[in-house]
């Protein structure tokens, strides 16, 4: 018997929002709907709910982890090692957090630079 992907629903959309807001992959939205990483990227380009919801859960976990960075770096969090943690915020969230290269460096100083240099204060 032939694998069939399933069909678009909109009830994708939560799903993409949960797994992604839980820190995980597209690759892991893909496995728990049980779709190619090409259809999900074809469902993000066909159904503007489906990106909005793609959006919504990186924010979402985004968020997480840079509260996870302010904690660790203000020592709220026993043997929090800040280079891990740098280098999955420049990985995974690149827009926000990728080094600029000399040429292109803005005058703008990026959310990682502000919370190392304590410009983003931390609530204890």
């Amino acid at each position: 018997m032939a694998w069939c992907e399933p069909k678009y629903k909109s009830e994708h959309c939560e799903t993409a929002i949960n797994v992604l807001t839980g820190g995980e992959s597209v690759a892991a939205v893909c496995a728990e709907i049980g779709i190619a990483r090409s259809t999900f990227y074809e469902w993000r380009d066909k159904y503007p709910e489906f990106a909005k919801a793609i959006q919504i859960g990186l924010q979402k976990a985004q968020r997480d982890w840079e509260i996870l960075g302010r904690q660790g770096i203000s020592g709220q969090i026993d043997k929090f090692s800040p280079s891990p943690w740098i280098f999955t915020m420049k990985n995974r969230f690149r827009d926000d957090y990728k080094d600029d290269s000399k040429e292109e460096k803005s005058t703008e100083t990026s959310v990682l630079e502000k919370i190392l240099n304590g410009e983003i204060t931390v609530n204890k």
